[in-house]
């Protein structure tokens, strides 16, 4: 930052006074201390702030072996491009590689075999050879939620949208409870579930959404299991069983195909379920009808899969030997929190992504807090798009809840990464990216260094503020789009067999500054770190008080100068 000068002092312990937050600032100095516990101890659950940094309620000096070990991706390539482009990853630095295995890939017949093996196979493989330690994703999508049978029928009459009564040519082999029509309203299996036969005619669980010309053939999918019922049912109890068949029969193949069935690590983690922002109806019986079957706590699954999991695994030491475990029901959501994490988890999940804001039209609602830490209705005037947007407190909830090592409570609830006694349960991004062309850029040039910028920023800032892990999404998926590697090197991959000899034409803005960031963190690493100092920040000045936006000059509304977030990362 041009005319700013920021003191950081090395030392175990440093005692000093400053001037009190919320004062103005003389001559272009912070406000206030650069760390200081409570600007993230005092945002409540429900507030939000445009001037409050709860991510400045902490500063830790983080072993570099935290960054080299701790970055990620999504591995969504082909089985023919995964060889080269594994080799590409591990060659800039990646060390994990994110795979889904999703409980509809298991066989309907045979709940031990995988449907689609070969391909994950090929995919496993080339992570092993090249250093990537999988992460398996354990997730019931409910377009195939869990093993179903899909196929279609012919509707022999019309069926006008409101009907629950459906003309099928062929309903012999049709299931009461677990066959239904597929796909009425988006990737759904079994959307409307079939409650009765008689004869051609089927009862669905709910009316439809759209009219059924005569005619028509329509999807539909029998499940092996029928959707989450209420915790703690026998409908429920058999769906868990299933789901824990599930977990048994990955970890069992992932670990064959791995060759480490004897090894005192077997050489994966996984996570379990992916995102509740889109494709988790699976998770409760109540979508798939109107009116609803009963009346419970359509979240209260979460902490039941959950529990079970870690309950089988703890209970099956041997087949999950040095397997880390993530709880992604956290992915999207503020409420899974490390003292209520089952022991065997190891971290909770988020999906960080950050679009572009423009305030006051994309103000947050609910109680906004200004300069101050008073409720206050005023908002500013300005656009925002930035990696760490999920650790300030322009909404709720600010992801430092979960990462900081600082204890604090949403509905009584203690979050934070030392709240649950005795050892640390952390948090892992397993997604999250900048795509260019959802931001309107169409500029290759200009997608390129943008990209490389965000990459920079999502990996240095959240692994030094208290994430583990973190997973850029994805491998493939665009120039201008979420993807880190290059198009050209994917075409490259598809057609050959052989890394290129120069690998420069290839490599993405995103895998050269990940290359750039492990080459410096690598060079002098103290892997026993036995000896280290914290860094503190004394003072940060300016001689140029620019600001992110300018307020309205009074002390409730001050403008956020740069200063304020500049963001000091050991």
């Amino acid at each position: 930052m041009t005319g700013c000068r920021t003191v950081a002092v090395l030392q175990t312990a440093l005692i000093l006074v400053y001037l009190a937050a919320g004062t103005p600032a003389p001559g272009g100095r912070l406000a206030g201390p650069y760390t200081d516990t409570s600007y993230l101890t005092s945002l409540w659950f429900g507030a939000h702030s445009h001037w409050l940094q709860p991510w400045r309620a902490y500063l830790e000096t983080v072993p570099a072996t935290v960054f080299l070990q701790g970055i990620g991706i999504n591995f969504n390539v082909e089985p023919g491009q995964a060889d080269l482009v594994a080799q590409m990853l591990a060659k800039c630095g990646v060390r994990c590689a994110r795979i889904e295995i999703g409980w509809g890939s298991l066989n309907y017949d045979d709940e031990s075999q995988i449907n689609n093996a070969e391909r994950l196979r090929v995919l496993l493989l080339a992570c092993q050879r090249h250093g990537l330690r999988p992460l398996i994703l354990l997730n019931a999508h409910q377009g195939v939620p869990c093993p179903a049978r899909l196929f279609q029928r012919r509707i022999l009459a019309e069926a006008p949208a409101g009907t629950r009564q459906v003309q099928l040519d062929k309903t012999d082999d049709l299931v009461v409870g677990r066959s239904g029509l597929a796909n009425l309203s988006g990737y759904w299996a079994a959307e409307a579930i079939i409650t009765k036969i008689a004869g051609s005619t089927v009862t669905l669980s709910k009316p439809l959404p759209k009219p059924l010309p005569a005619g028509t053939q329509v999807p539909m999918a029998t499940l092996k299991h029928r959707p989450f019922a209420a915790p703690g049912s026998p409908e429920c109890e058999e769906t868990v069983a299933g789901w824990l068949r599930y977990v048994a029969t990955v970890a069992r193949f992932v670990t064959e195909v791995l060759e480490t069935e004897q090894a005192a690590d077997k050489g994966f983690d996984l996570e379990i379920w992916n995102e509740l922002s889109f494709g988790s109806r699976f998770l409760c019986l109540n979508y798939y009808y109107d009116p609803p079957v009963g009346t419970w706590d359509d979240h209260a699954i979460f902490g039941v899969l959950v529990k079970y999991t870690a309950e089988y695994i703890e209970a099956h030491p041997t087949d999950f030997a040095g397997v880390r475990v993530n709880d992604g029901f956290g992915n999207t959501i503020p409420w899974p929190a490390s003292s209520r994490e089952p022991a065997r988890i190891c971290a909770i999940g988020k999906h960080p992504y950050a679009g572009r804001r423009n305030y006051p039209q994309d103000e947050y609602k609910g109680i906004a807090l200004n300069a101050l830490g008073e409720a206050d209705k005023y908002v500013p005037a300005y656009s925002a798009n930035f990696p760490e947007y999920f650790a300030t407190a322009l909404q709720t909830e600010t992801l430092m809840r979960d990462t900081a090592p600082l204890e604090t409570e949403i509905y009584g609830v203690k979050h934070g990464r030392y709240a649950r006694p005795g050892w640390p349960c952390t948090v892992w991004i397993t997604e999250v990216g900048y795509s260019p062309s959802e931001d309107a850029v169409t500029d290759w040039a200009e997608a390129q260094a943008l990209k490389a910028k965000t990459t920079a920023r999502y990996l240095t800032f959240y692994l030094n503020k208290g994430a583990e892990k973190l997973c850029l999404f994805a491998a493939a998926g665009g120039d201008m789009s979420l993807g880190v590697v290059q198009d050209n090197f994917l075409s490259y991959a598809r057609a050959k067999a052989a890394y290129p000899a120069e690998d420069e034409p290839y490599l993405s803005s995103s895998l050269r500054v990940i290359a750039r960031l492990v080459s410096k963190m690598s060079a002098g690493l103290d892997p026993e770190l036995r000896y280290t100092r914290d860094l503190v920040v004394e003072a940060i000045e300016d001689t140029h008080d620019r600001y992110q936006f300018p307020g309205d000059g009074t002390p409730q509304h001050p403008p956020l100068y740069d200063r304020e977030v500049f963001a000091f990362l050991p």
